[in-house]
């Protein structure tokens, strides 16, 4: 006997899965990133200050100014739809070689990596709403 798939099975089938995704997504937005933020915080200190405000008591202000004007880190933690999962993610894409004036991957280590996206993160003015 073959199994026929009818059209109510298959609106319960799209719904099913539009639900498991929703609450994976509205997860990654939700659950705080692995990672030592005060481990993040010291590393972005000593390894991104050349070219963005990491934090507004930074030693010195950026050398690198642009164009384009790399982005502070408080600014990159507010931009709208950026995750823990995103910034991981552009983080490790990044060109080894960029465009003039882009950011290069600097090859993080799996823990530099945690850490400076758990420390972009905590700087968050506010954690999303839960969903979005």
């Amino acid at each position: 006997m073959a199994l026929r798939i009818t059209g109510e099975l298959a609106v319960l089938t799209a719904v099913a899965v539009f639900a498991a995704w929703s609450a994976l997504a509205a997860k990654q937005q939700t659950t705080p990133p692995e990672g030592n933020v005060q481990a993040g915080r010291a590393f972005a200190l000593l390894a991104c200050t050349g070219c963005h405000v990491v934090a507004p008591d930074q030693p010195f202000k950026p050398v690198y100014k642009g164009p384009p004007n790399p982005p502070d880190f408080k600014d990159i933690a507010n931009l709208p739809g950026v995750t823990a999962q995103s910034l991981r993610q552009h983080l490790e894409t990044l060109p080894a070689v960029p465009q003039k004036g882009h950011m290069p991957n600097l090859e993080l280590s799996e823990d530099e990596l945690r850490d400076v996206v758990a420390f972009i993160i905590s700087l968050r003015d506010q954690p999303p709403p839960p969903g979005r």
